[in-house]
């Protein structure tokens, strides 16, 4: 990893966060991620962006109030004819590219070429996995509104409402809970707790008939089932020694953002549970002590909603929307 690079990106990163936390009280109401009626945040091509970017971008969208979740480079606004409006700060979108290079030769290929080799061969080169980024641009920041009025009124103008009132479904969720498909049992009956269990490996959750929101229920099922991605025989994340401690706190945030990322994915507004307030002054105090806390934070989300997202493509019929695609991270 460029630890270079992440201390340059990172501080943006970890403000926006940290505004995004800033927000949350005890008495917070308000979904995680607000329910964007533009879908999930894209560039002027209409391509997704993908991982941890698609939670960045999200708050940032919700944050700064931007029309719509679409962004650009400088170069891609130049080719449109728009200028970036003066004063606009760019905001850091980061990917992962891999290098091929051959250990004796130091010859390199392309990632194709690599995987067309027999596994004999592929020995030969080391596979090195180097970060980059680009600053993006929201549309907002750009002058397309007064350049090209039609083509900003259609890409900002509100589509209608979801109903997330009781009743919401998930059929790749309520497919998997009804076959048991999980990595591990899960366990649905009436209580007023959730939680994971590393020792039994088994998630308990309350019965979806206790939710007023669809969206809840399936929020905190998903909180949960990202705690047992994080088993040993899995991801292998540390749980924490107790209640609230720096890897307890750590776990919860990685469930809250992975649970968050996955709702959005599945077309749901998500919203954290009542208790993951109180650790919203130990979360912003990590996050002001080590800005380079986000990355790791990022990378564990990564894992566990590629983890989940592909076995949630296990449970998805053909042309079946709603499903998360297989490249969640």
């Amino acid at each position: 990893m460029n630890k270079n690079l992440i201390e340059k990106i990172a501080p943006q990163l970890t403000e926006l966060m940290i505004k995004k936390m800033e927000t949350l009280t005890e008495e917070w109401r308000k979904p995680w991620i607000a329910d964007l009626a533009h879908g999930l945040p894209r560039n002027l091509r209409g391509t997704p962006y993908r991982g941890g970017n698609i939670l960045m971008l999200l708050f940032l969208s919700e944050i700064a109030g931007y029309s719509t979740p679409l962004f650009m480079t400088f170069k891609q606004a130049k080719e449109e004819g728009l200028n970036i409006l003066k004063g606009s700060g760019s905001f850091p979108v980061f990917f992962w590219k891999l290098y091929i290079r051959h250990k004796e030769t130091r010859k390199k290929i392309e990632l194709a070429d690599y995987y067309r080799l027999p596994q004999e061969q592929r020995r030969q080169y080391d596979v090195l996995p180097v970060m980059r980024y680009y600053p993006v641009f929201n549309i907002d920041q750009t002058d397309m509104s007064e350049q090209q009025p039609e083509r900003y009124a259609s890409l900002t103008t509100p589509a209608e409402p979801k109903d997330y009132s009781d009743g919401l479904t998930c059929e790749v969720l309520d497919r998997m809970l009804a076959e048991q498909s999980w990595l591990c049992p899960i366990l649905l009956k009436s209580g007023n707790r959730a939680s994971y269990s590393p020792t039994l490996d088994r998630i308990v959750c309350p019965e979806k008939r206790q939710f007023p929101e669809g969206a809840a229920f399936y929020t905190t099922l998903l909180h949960e089932v990202t705690h047992s991605t994080g088993h040993a025989k899995r991801l292998n994340r540390p749980f924490g020694a107790c209640y609230g401690d720096a890897d307890y706190i750590r776990e919860e945030l990685v469930a809250e953002l992975t649970a968050a990322l996955c709702g959005a994915m599945l077309g749901f507004a998500t919203t954290p549970r009542e208790e993951s307030a109180a650790y919203i002054k130990d979360w912003l105090a990590e996050f002001h002590k080590e800005p380079t806390y986000l990355f790791d934070i990022l990378t564990d989300v990564n894992r566990a909603a590629r983890m989940i997202s592909e076995r949630l493509a296990c449970e998805q019929e053909p042309e079946t929307p709603g499903a998360i695609p297989a490249e969640a991270a």
